[in-house]
């Protein structure tokens, strides 16, 4: 299992698994290809074609060139619109709103990985990345205080401001690296209503792998499940186990 700790209920807002492609698939400007879209279609059944408008900007010895293009997108999605796959020339990514276990992702997104692999042989991957977003909402009375289910060093910051100091807002940013897999870790308070002070007790734990060296398309599997492991990781860190009682843990991990 690649899960230690299993959830029956977890707090995640978004799980995002992407790849963008060293240089534009310019077979994808007439559409994926049949074998290509047979295989999406077995998990995203539904299908709806867009267009992105892009912007770029230039530096030349006339100043600043401004321009606009288009690019095509075609966006699939489960029968519940819980998943989406979205592909286009430059990238393709999968997002989840509704998560259940790491193996099914990476089953879902193993499958797609495979057939644009056989379609597009010898395709570059300049960038993976794997993000998760945890949104804690409605677990404490007082929305600032959030010590009863976050590890004491993450919230310690909260204990640097008097209690008549009003917070609008508390993040913290860090940025990590494990050999090829680096982390851009985000949690705190980002309060949607900010200016306004912290009133909704909303915590978020945001935690992006990624592996920014060019690879071939056929190692990114390999990369997803190296930066699992080190998301999970974190996670667990992150919390304690008054948290994992609220997510109904089948294996809680001992502090």
């Amino acid at each position: 299992m690649y899960e230690e700790v299993c959830y029956g209920k977890s707090f995640l807002k978004q799980v995002i698994a992407r790849i963008d492609f060293a240089a534009p698939l310019e077979r994808l400007d007439k559409g994926p290809p049949t074998r290509l879209v047979n295989a999406i279609a077995k998990n995203f059944p539904i299908i709806e074609p867009t267009e992105v408008l892009m912007q770029e900007l230039a530096v030349n010895n006339d100043g600043i060139a401004h321009r606009q293009t288009t690019e095509r997108q075609w966006n699939y999605f489960s029968r519940e619109r819980n998943r989406q796959l979205t592909l286009s020339p430059s990238a393709a990514f999968i997002q989840y709103t509704n998560y259940t276990t790491y193996e099914e992702t990476k089953v879902q997104f193993g499958a797609f990985v495979d057939a644009l692999g056989a379609v597009f042989p010898g395709t570059l991957v300049a960038r993976f990345g794997l993000r998760y977003v945890n949104q804690l909402d409605g677990l404490v009375a007082d929305a600032t205080q959030w010590k009863d289910f976050i590890n004491d060093d993450l919230v310690a910051t909260r204990g640097f401001f008097a209690a008549d100091e009003t917070l609008t807002r508390l993040v913290s940013i860090s940025e990590l690296k494990y050999g090829p897999v680096g982390i851009r870790f985000q949690y705190g308070m980002p309060n949607p209503d900010f200016p306004a002070p912290i009133k909704r007790p909303l915590f978020v734990i945001d935690i992006d792998a990624s592996v920014a060296e060019a690879h071939d398309l056929s190692q990114t599997m390999a990369y997803m499940d190296e930066a699992h492991g080190r998301v999970q990781s974190l996670f667990e860190r992150s919390i304690k186990n008054t948290l994992r009682e609220k997510m109904n843990a089948q294996q809680p991990v001992q502090q």
